[in-house]
């Protein structure tokens, strides 16, 4: 794990590796990709697809006039994508993609805003879910100056899918990242307060 770069991610489901506040590493997770797939039950840092959360009894019940049977990981339910969510799969990148600004950002012009792109397909049938989709995350870097003068990190995540597959007219999809923050350390508050945004331009 890298500890001079405030962040870090990895091929492995395209995983928020490390998001460093003062010395700290803030985001829950493992040194090594290796150990992420030997121990990551608790999913950290994850992309998390196709669809996050449970799906009750592991079946699509009415899509496309259809039912849809899934892969089931969770007693009879299908969890956070299946025995291999999005989260498990190895991603293309990270590719540098420039500069980007965050939409939706609040409190002052960032700086920095380097950005790398994670992508993936996932083909009809993949873990029962219907149709092909290619999915993307990028995430952006930079900082902010607050009003006192405190630097701020600042991470965007930006998500696309798009059903490329000719197989069926719908899908499900409900992307999100899996990081997990601890309570803050008293010796961390002088670095850190957490704050979380959304943006959302379109859904196609």
């Amino acid at each position: 794990m890298a500890t001079d770069a405030p962040f870090s991610f990895l091929p492995l489901g395209a995983i928020i590796q490390s998001f460093i506040a003062g010395k700290t590493n803030i985001v829950q997770g493992f040194h090594k990709q290796e150990q992420y797939v030997s121990h990551n039950t608790p999913y950290f840092g994850e992309t998390i697809g196709r669809v996050a959360n449970r799906i009750s009894d592991g079946k699509i019940k009415s899509l496309n006039g259809k039912s849809y049977s899934l892969a089931q990981n969770n007693g009879p339910n299908s969890l956070h994508g299946g025995l291999e969510g999005w989260g498990k799969k190895i991603w293309k990148g990270p590719t540098p993609v420039g500069i980007r600004r965050i939409p939706g950002l609040e409190g002052g012009e960032l700086e920095g805003g380097e950005s790398v792109k994670f992508t993936l397909r996932s083909d009809d049938g993949d873990q029962g879910y219907p149709g092909t989709v290619d999915v993307s995350v990028v995430y952006t870097t930079g900082t902010q100056k607050s009003e006192n003068g405190k630097e701020v990190r600042v991470l965007g995540i930006e998500y696309q899918v798009e059903l490329v597959g000719n197989e069926v007219e719908e899908t499900v999809v409900n992307v999100t990242n899996h990081s997990l923050v601890p309570l803050f350390p008293s010796h961390l508050s002088r670095y850190l307060s957490l704050s979380l945004t959304r943006s959302l331009d379109s859904i196609k």
